[in-house]
């Protein structure tokens, strides 16, 4: 199968241009798919991603760049470069978004592309997609054991996508700890991954909302929108397990933050005047004055949930 029968490509967009945000909301990115999946510690919900493909995505404030987000576009040559070196692959920036043609729903973009040498007697060495990361120290634990999950997945999606068997990933860590490794092509992931990812797309062309997690307490909230005064729904069934559930749980909490203060309230005793406490093992608690600017909060509105009995909320 050819390439033109595999994708087809759009682009290159400016990161963040109209153009770029209405590419991402036609399709399902690779960045986006461990989200979708649930997988721990990627950075969107379904539910996140879902709303933004909808076009009911809470605004953000343009006018604040994100700096990682910046110096890891300003580093990409950079560790680009560290990858030829060290991994003895040739590299090429990809600027151009690739759509998959038999699911027209999902699409990647490309950081570069890595190859073997070209030697003048051989044919155009297969090329691989090349995912570039920047990140911090304090996430160096989640690279100990290869790449890190989500950064598998999103790989997995660009092979889907372009055909090829093979993928490279290259991370700086810390600004001074730089690893890399090469990622094979797993089919039996890819088809079950298809799977999912058509019935979430299912979801975005029906507008309907798909299942929530924890992290979209808050989110749910603003996307209900004003609720109908006066109306109400029945809460059946297992909806009566919830709620005792939910109120255990509070329970619980209350015992525990109780438990917690008492705690935290002996320590400050105990540290008296003194800045901080240091335990045999070596571990601290500070005991420090901090100031706190004062600060205006900007409008909001999004809806709360809240327990009512006997006239009190609870």
């Amino acid at each position: 199968m050819t390439t033109a029968e595999l994708y087809r490509t759009v682009g290159p967009y400016e990161v963040h241009s109209p153009e770029w945000h209405a590419h991402r909301r036609s399709c399902i990115g690779a960045s986006e798919v461990a989200g979708i999946l649930g997988v721990d510690g990627a950075y969107s919900t379904a539910l996140e991603i879902w709303a933004d493909k909808v076009g009911q995505a809470p605004q953000e404030d343009e006018g604040s760049e994100k700096e990682w987000l910046h110096f890891g576009q300003v580093l990409e040559p950079i560790i680009a470069n560290e990858f030829e070196r060290r991994a003895g692959y040739t590299v090429e920036p990809e600027g151009r978004q690739f759509v998959s043609v038999a699911h027209p729903w999902l699409g990647c973009s490309l950081d570069y592309w890595c190859f073997q040498h070209r030697q003048a007697t051989k044919k155009q060495p297969p090329m691989y997609p090349l995912e570039l990361k920047n990140t911090g120290s304090f996430m160096s634990h989640r690279w100990k054991e290869g790449v890190w999950l989500p950064y598998q997945i999103q790989v997995q999606v660009q092979m889907a996508v372009t055909g090829a068997d093979q993928a490279a990933v290259a991370v700086l860590i810390g600004g001074n700890e730089f690893k890399w490794a090469m990622v094979d092509r797993n089919q039996r992931f890819i088809d079950a991954m298809m799977e999912k990812l058509e019935r979430f797309w299912e979801l975005v062309e029906r507008d309907e909302m798909p299942d929530v997690t924890g992290a979209d307490t808050k989110l749910v909230g603003v996307l209900l929108g004003k609720e109908e005064a006066g109306t109400s729904v029945a809460l059946l069934g297992p909806w009566v397990d919830v709620d005792e559930e939910l109120q255990s749980i509070k329970a619980e909490i209350k015992e525990k933050n109780k438990r917690k203060s008492l705690l935290e309230a002996r320590l400050k005793k105990e540290i008296g005047v003194n800045e901080r406490g240091v335990l045999p093992g070596g571990v601290q608690y500070t005991f420090k004055t901090i100031k706190r600017p004062g600060y205006t909060v900007q409008d909001s509105e999004s809806r709360q949930l809240r327990r009512i009995k006997g006239g009190k909320s609870g």
